[in-house]
């Protein structure tokens, strides 16, 4: 026996190599190397390089593993002692790991429909929110990067519309967001909570999502439909976005330090008439539709007349003023380390940006740290802390809005630039204005598991969130009507978090039958409260306060009326059978009782059953070449969120005035309290399928929903004999439905040495609303109709939000098409006055009732303000050490109110004044040419307050606001491996990237994207500006 022992000895030889990763040709640490066999045997692991060394007997056949790859198999020839390896990352969608109810499982035994995305795929483009980095990514998920204001949020939403709250007025309002919930390292967080939409003005504004830096998120996971969702409760009504954080995965300490440096342009200005061509236009207008007294007028108006004044006799560019190109940098520092049995991360932040609006920007400060402790297979612990702090200049607006620079960029061009002493108070306050605005934040999370006994494992998980905002704003005395004035804000939010629990899994009869059970309990407290202070008067512009308690200097202050002490107590379970992973069945139910939902409603009940049927497994398709992976999905599910909040539920208090001398609190009578307000329900039912064809070359998933939501909370009007205003109701209803496919094309072989992926997804969504409180067809939310503004209407058994608007039908070409009223011989008018007759220029608008007068009885129901159809067009092309990264994103099928043009138009309506005057060469407007003209006459200035021609609230300034946006494209080149240790690095990438790139649109405004939620399209918006990048990244 010895001899032959011996021999075996002396047959093995040794063998050298590296693992690299096929893409980036970068070795990859700790890859497991198995010797094949039944079963194989592990025998070594890649150091940190990539490089192993192994003896092994000749024709042997190893076997190279490691998460998120495919496994390579190669035999080692005689008399071979150097064998490279590349793997390629995992093609196939069935050996993603998904999070299910804050397990992982496999996709090919989840039932629900969920999207993953890789880090890597985001880390490249600098944006103060991750967020907008996942446009185009995701079937279904739509989002709208709808300001470029740094620091604010997008819309999101996941298949469609979900409320239908609505405030504000005309083209300033907004839709109630409907935000999916954030899981971020297991800890749910709530992102709709602190004004980061920007359509607020109390708050700094930071959303929570704007404290995570790209570099630093591992993977994200989108969860659509209810199955996916369910054990999220409530809060995963509208979805749910798992973000995991990058972990330790390094046997030596690794450091990775990337630095962005990037340059923002605005984008395209609107051209100006400037100087003396303004002051033609204004004259050549009054000459030549004004009457002999406005002709009179121009000796008697200086900016038109004096015209050798140094005041008068300027061409000055306001939008130069207000907005710039700026220069910004981003920088990451990464340090991990560590095995299987204790890793730990470390990652160090800085993101600064300067808006290209004068004034504003956002600056980020970030620091996380955790660490993963398993000393043994059966105890395990997870620690992270995360910090984070956001500074953000919103100068004198908003996020969605910069009002004071819209109004004062369209000023006159003939007035001289903005100093101290001779300009507008709205140029010193945009301009001037001191604001400081920082959001803190302080997440803190545990993780504790133990494997009691084989396949039973406890684990417990608590958090506690901490967050302060507060706001500073000091506006000097010249910029504020000679009186300095002082804002002060301040907000805490805090969360206590709490889920304790058990799985259990179980195989019979060699993994035909597997087993799992999951069950747990969460603890939530929410505590928040926000107080804010005026002031003005302060003694100069150097003292910016505080003042004190002064009675003199107040103007007004107090605790704000959304205090939230909010508690929520849970119980879930889930169960999953499968059958040799061919048949998959879960089921899942949770119960959560919420502080906010009433005595009537206490409990929220959100169950849910899915099946999957992994075709691909049957043995009639086991011998199947061009099949690799195939399954079928079916699931519903419910998910109960309540609506109100103890205010709605049981009424409020309020100061009533003074009794015999004292002051005397009564009940508020402006909303009645509803005790037995109802949860709003959201029921989904999902089919889907999947398929991967020639391994994995080809890969689809297609998915058609249905989702009905019910007991929607809408307040509704009382009759004044009530004696209450309103009362909160949940007799509102809506359904969405459609499909969501993506393809994914990996053309060349896999021995190819290039590597090339196309993905292509787009989701059809279509809803109805069907339901209204009482029981009524019909509600417009008008705000004040007097001021000709849109409206949006909700009409049952329509799409939920559409536009009110009068119908456009062209422009009179002649007096004599403008049609008389039979009763009384007089030509179709306006209400604004008995003689305000239509004649030959003016628009032609459709009399609804026949009356020959033009009113909002008119207006009739127009449009979409949702889109029907997204999606996005992604491609990744490698060649050696060279890739190339492309994003795209559409929208179809969309209407926005151009109300942009319709300001553009109206600064023309007033010659003697100080405003801008724009060239309308390209618009088709009455007069211009001999066509038929598209727009009225804009310089009929004298008729233009009484028939008000460009009124934004008619279907003349609906247009499609379809587009296709060039995200972003990236191109990058890693050094190679040599070069790289020559300069002591162990890995040095560089990569150029442009954000933003290019929109194509037949919109004839600047930007279909660049609008609210509602789809108006404001002059007053904050536009999004072009990124040219250059990134570093290094490895020591």
């Amino acid at each position: 026996m010895v001899p032959g022992y011996l021999a075996a000895q002396v047959q093995k030889v040794i063998v050298k190599g590296t693992v690299m990763d096929r893409e980036t040709r970068q070795g990859i640490p700790d890859v497991t190397i198995l010797l094949d066999g039944k079963p194989p045997k592990p025998t070594s692991f890649t150091d940190r390089d990539g490089r192993y060394t192994i003896a092994v007997a000749p024709e042997s056949t190893l076997i190279f593993r490691y998460i998120g790859y495919n496994e390579n198999r190669v035999k080692v020839k005689s008399g071979q002692t150097l064998l490279n390896i590349t793997l390629s990352a995992s093609s196939s969608d069935m050996e993603e790991v998904v999070v299910r109810g804050y397990q992982k499982r496999l996709k090919e035994t989840s039932t629900g429909s969920s999207y993953v995305i890789s880090g890597k795929e985001i880390q490249d483009i600098p944006v103060s929110n991750a967020e907008q980095l996942l446009q185009g990514k995701v079937p279904g998920l739509n989002i709208q990067v709808n300001t470029g204001a740094p620091g604010y949020r997008g819309s999101v939403a996941i298949r469609g519309v979900s409320g239908i709250d609505i405030s504000g007025s005309g083209t300033s309002s907004f839709l109630t967001p409907t935000s999916p919930l954030y899981v971020i390292d297991g800890v749910p967080v709530e992102a709709d909570a602190n004004f980061e939409y920007g359509f607020n003005s109390a708050g700094p504004g930071v959303s929570p999502l704007s404290l995570i830096p790209p570099e630093d998120i591992g993977s994200i996971e989108v969860l659509k439909d209810a199955q996916a969702t369910s054990l999220y409760g409530s809060r995963g009504a509208f979805g749910v976005i798992l973000i995991t954080t990058r972990r330790g995965n390094s046997k030596v300490p690794r450091i990775r330090y990337t630095a962005n440096f990037f340059v923002n342009k605005s984008p395209k200005l609107r051209e100006t008439l400037g100087g003396k061509s303004e002051r033609d236009a204004k004259i050549n207008e009054i000459l030549t539709m004004g009457n002999y007294v406005d002709v009179m007028r121009i000796s008697t108006t200086p900016i038109l007349a004096d015209s050798l004044n140094p005041y008068y006799n300027n061409s000055t560019d306001w939008q130069a003023v207000f907005y710039r190109t700026t220069y910004n940098t981003t920088q990451n520092l990464n340090i991990d380390g560590g095995n299987d049995k204790f890793n730990y991360k470390t990652n160090f932040g800085y993101y600064g940006e300067k808006g290209i609006i004068e004034n504003t920007g956002y600056k980020r400060y970030n620091l996380t740290t955790n660490m993963n402790y398993k000393p043994n297979d059966k105890f395990g612990v997870f620690i992270n802390l995360a910090g984070g702090l956001g500074k953000k200049n919103k100068g004198d607006g908003q996020g969605l809005f910069q009002t004071g620079v819209a109004t004062n960029a369209s000023v006159s061009s003939l007035l001289p630039g903005p100093s101290l002493f001779q300009t507008t108070s709205g140029v010193l306050s945009a301009l001037t204005i001191k604001n400081d605005n920082v959001a803190k934040n302080l997440r803190a999370n545990v993780d504790v598991n133990f494997l009691v006994f084989p396949g039973f494992r406890v684990s417990s998980s608590g958090s506690y969130d901490y967050a302060v905002g507060t706001e500073e704003t000091f506006t000097p005395a010249a910029a504020n009507s000679l009186y300095s004035g002082v804002y002060s804000y301040n907000d805490r939010n805090s969360t206590l978090y709490n889920r304790s629990g058990f799985t259990y899994s179980k195989s019979l009869k060699d993994g035909a039958h597997n087993f799992f059970v999951n069950s747990f309990g969460e603890v939530y407290i929410k505590n928040y409260q926000a107080s804010f202070i005026i002031q003005q008067r302060t003694p100069n512009d150097q003292f910016q306060g505080p003042l004190g308690a002064s009675s003199f200097a107040s103007r007004g202050g107090g605790v704000l009326g959304n205090y939230k002490n909010e508690h929520v107590v849970s119980f879930a379970s889930a169960f999953s059978y499968d059958y040799k992973k061919k048949y998959v069945l879960d089921l899942t139910y949770r119960l959560d009782a919420s502080s906010v939902s009433g005595f009537d409603n206490p409990f929220a009940k959100n169950p849910s059953i899915g099946f999957r049927w992994n075709f691909n497994r049957e043995n009639f398709l086991a011998s199947s070449k061009w099949l690799s992976s195939g399954d079928i999905r079916m699931s519903w599910g419910r998910n109960i969120q309540p609506t109100g909040d103890i205010y709605s539920l049981y009424g409020t208090y309020a100061p009533t005035g003074n009794y015999v001398g004292v002051p005397r609190i009564g009940i508020n009578y402006g909303s009645l309290p509803n005790s037995v307000l109802q949860p709003s329900t959201n029921t989904t039912y999902n089919f889907g399928v999947d398929m991967g064809f020639f391994d994995s070359k080809i890969e689809f998933m297609f998915d058609a929903y249905y989702k009905k939501v019910t007991n929607l909370k809408r307040d509704m009007a009382l009759s004044s004999m009530t004696g209450f205003g309103q009362v909160s109701s949940n007799d509102a209803g809506l359904i969405d439905y459609g499909y969501e496919l993506s393809v994914v094309l990996r053309p060349l072989p896999k021995n190819s040495p290039v590597n090339w992926s196309i993905s292509v997804n787009g989701a059809i969504n279509h809803d109805v609303l069907t339901r209204l409180p009482g029981n009524i067809n019909q509600i417009v939310i008008d705000g004040d109709p007097t001021k000709n503004n849109p409206a949006t209407v909700l009409r049952v058994g329509r799409n939920t939000l559409s536009n009110f608007l009068l119908n456009n039908q062209g422009v009179y070409g002649s007096n004599a098409a403008v049609p008389v009223d039979p009763a009384t011989g007089l030509l179709y008018r306006t209400d604004n006055s008995s003689t305000a007759f239509f004649r030959a220029g003016d628009p032609i608008w459709q009399d609804l009732d026949g009356d020959y007068i033009l009113t909002n009885k008119d207006r009739m129901v127009l449009g979409n303000s949702q889109p029907i159809v997204t999606g996005g067009l992604n491609t990744y092309l490698s060649y050696k050490n060279f890739s190339l990264n492309v994003n795209g994103s559409f929208t179809l099928k969309r209407d926005i109110i151009n109300d942009a043009l319709a300001s553009r138009l109206r600064l023309v309506s007033n010659p003697f004044g100080s405003s801008v005057y724009l060239p309308l060469s390209d618009v088709n407007y009455y007069g211009s040419s001999g066509a038929a003209a598209a727009y009225p006459n804009p310089f009929d200035y004298t008729r233009s307050g009484i028939i008000n021609p460009f009124r934004s609230n008619q279907s003349l300034f609906q247009e499609d606001g379809s587009y296709f946006k060039l995200n972003n494209v990236t191109f990058g080149y890693t050094l190679g491996k040599q070069l790289a240790k020559r300069m002591g690095l162990n890995m040095a990438r560089v990569y150029l990237s442009a954000n933003n790139v290019v929109t194509f649109s037949s919109y004839s405004g600047p930007n279909p994207e660049n609008v609210t939620a509602l789809g108006y399209d404001s002059s007053a918006g904050y536009p999004v500006s072009r990124t040219y990048n250059l990134g570093v990244n290094v490895e020591f």
